[in-house]
């Protein structure tokens, strides 16, 4: 005989909602500046040992690079003098040297966090063109008259040309060898396998 099973209650959330409700390590002023994104732990983690008006100031600046990693949070605390940091109990004052190479470190992260943002927004143009030239290139070499001209004439370009054809032809081709960080070889697991790619059974020796 079958006992009944007790009853199942599911607790729906509403994860948008959830996701509006701000940190209580967060002061007001930042979190309005992040209200529809979702921050990561280690992001609110980062903030919330900083005050109030550095909450503000590296909420800004995470929004305007389009950056609200927990990587670039810890690294804008980094950059965070002493003084403005909730985490000290002591309320220590920063050094003018270390105050001015915290604000450069700080004004580097922003740079290259924009340069990051330059560069990722042209490289899908820069990707569909290199496939389109390659298309072309792939159809060219693969006709007749179009390489025996290169070849007596553009011989350097025609050999270039030619290496850029094969390679696009191998980067398409079904089942090719995958290219691994590492030698096969060299895996322990693969090394102590048999010729025959199984391991030996247990009390065999393998010569």
């Amino acid at each position: 005989m079958t006992q009944a099973r007790p009853a199942r209650f599911i607790h729906r959330t509403n994860a948008a909602q959830a996701e509006c409700e701000r940190p209580p390590e967060i002061c007001a002023e930042a979190f309005a500046l992040v209200v529809r994104q979702t921050l990561p732990k280690r992001t609110v983690a980062a903030l919330a040992r900083m005050t109030p008006a550095r909450q503000v100031a590296t909420a800004r600046t995470m929004v305007a690079v389009d950056n609200l990693s927990g990587d670039f949070a810890r690294a804008l605390l980094a950059a965070t003098p002493s003084s403005e940091r909730a985490d000290d109990a002591r309320g220590r004052q920063s050094h003018p040297d270390c105050a001015g190479r915290l604000a450069r470190m700080e004004q580097g992260l922003v740079q290259i966090q924009l340069e990051a943002a330059e560069l990722r927004s042209h490289y899908y143009d820069d990707l569909f063109h290199l496939a389109l030239a390659a298309s072309y290139v792939r159809g060219w070499m693969r006709n007749e008259v179009v390489t025996a001209w290169l070849y007596s004439h553009h011989q350097e370009f025609a050999i270039v040309l030619d290496r850029l054809a094969k390679t696009a032809d191998f980067a398409i081709e079904a089942g090719r060898p995958m290219r691994l960080p590492y030698s096969p070889a060299a895996s322990p697991a693969i090394s102590r396998k048999g010729k025959s790619g199984r391991r030996p059974p247990a009390g065999i020796q393998t010569r």
